[in-house]
């Protein structure tokens, strides 16, 4: 009996190893399609994770990363001494505090233009605004600084001299002004994305039950509470989604941003990680020292991720693990 009953679950197993190539030979221009972005992620995503070990070792260039030597107090010499530095906590606050505030503009801002977007009747106003919202997510932030350098410079900028005659001919030092450099990567930040960054939004607002709005339109409710009474609380999961992901990044305020708008004078308020890396690692060629920075942040927003989805989660929503 037994031995009937072991010989039918090989051969319950067989039959799924058999159903499963079948699946796979069935679905083979699909998986063919999916290679490239397979081999990509392999290579790109999953291959450099070996690399880690250089934050725990003294990197010779020569020897390469595994033959170089162990570096001191046990392989955590890079940790203690990024903990001892007080350029990096504060370096550490700059990238928070950019980052909160990163967060929290662009999901107002999205949420905003999604909600005005919403209202809009006339399909063809509505789809020249989508497109023209959508066209800054795909420039390059060398483009868009390069935009921002030319309206706001004090030698010449449009901006600039508008803002000189309103302020009595004075000038104004806007760039490279550590004054103004946050709001300068805020309002950078909202016109690139806002139009990109409102898609979800918008699909999350396109399923809401139409009936929700017409009971309401009964009931006398006004465009504004029709949005904050019954769009809004529709969304909510979507929202908490997205703050979810959001919140999980934070320890990465833009390198590609910050590094194209600042400069050694605004250092000071707009030195973030992901610069302070690359000016001790590619500039300074401390490779093990800013791969145990990377390390770091790298396992602080793992544990933010997981934190803030187990929160949302006991709150009754859904999370992303």
């Amino acid at each position: 009996m037994e031995s009937n009953t072991a010989r039918t679950d090989m051969v319950i197993h067989t039959d799924k190893k058999v159903n499963v190539f079948a699946r796979i030979w069935r679905d083979r221009l699909t998986y063919t399609l999916l290679l490239p972005a397979f081999v990509f992620t392999l290579l790109f995503s999953y291959w450099p994770i070996y690399g880690m070990i250089l934050a725990f070792k003294d990197y010779n260039f020569r020897a390469g990363i595994f033959a170089s030597p162990w570096a001191k107090d046990n392989g955590f010499y890079w940790f203690l001494k990024m903990f001892n530095d007080p350029e990096f906590f504060h370096v550490l606050g700059n990238t928070i505090g950019i980052s909160f505030w990163k967060i929290v503009i662009s999901t107002i801002a999205c949420i905003v233009f999604a909600l005005l977007l919403n209202e809009v009747r006339n399909v063809a106003y509505k789809r020249t605004i989508q497109s023209v919202m959508y066209l800054p997510y795909f420039l390059s932030w060398v483009i868009i600084a390069s935009i921002i350098y030319n309206l706001f410079t004090s030698s010449g900028g449009v901006m600039n001299r508008l803002l000189q005659q309103m302020n009595g001919g004075e000038k104004i030092q806007i760039i490279s002004n550590p004054k103004y450099f946050r709001a300068e990567v805020y309002i950078s930040m909202v016109w690139k994305s806002v139009g990109f960054g409102s898609i979800i939004y918008l699909a999350a607002i396109a399923g809401v039950n139409s009936e929700l709005y017409e009971a309401s339109i009964i009931d006398g409710a006004s465009r504004l509470q029709r949005a904050l009474f019954i769009t809004l609380p529709s969304i909510k999961s979507v929202i908490v989604l997205l703050l979810i992901l959001d919140v999980a990044s934070i320890m990465n305020a833009g390198f590609d941003q910050i590094y194209n708008l600042y400069s050694p004078q605004v250092f000071d308020v707009g030195d973030v990680l992901d610069t302070y890396i690359y000016r001790h690692g590619v500039s300074s060629g401390e490779f093990s020292y800013t791969t145990a920075v990377g390390l770091f942040k790298n396992v602080v927003s793992f544990g933010l991720l997981l934190s803030v989805n187990f929160i949302a989660k006991r709150l009754g929503e859904e999370g992303v693990l």
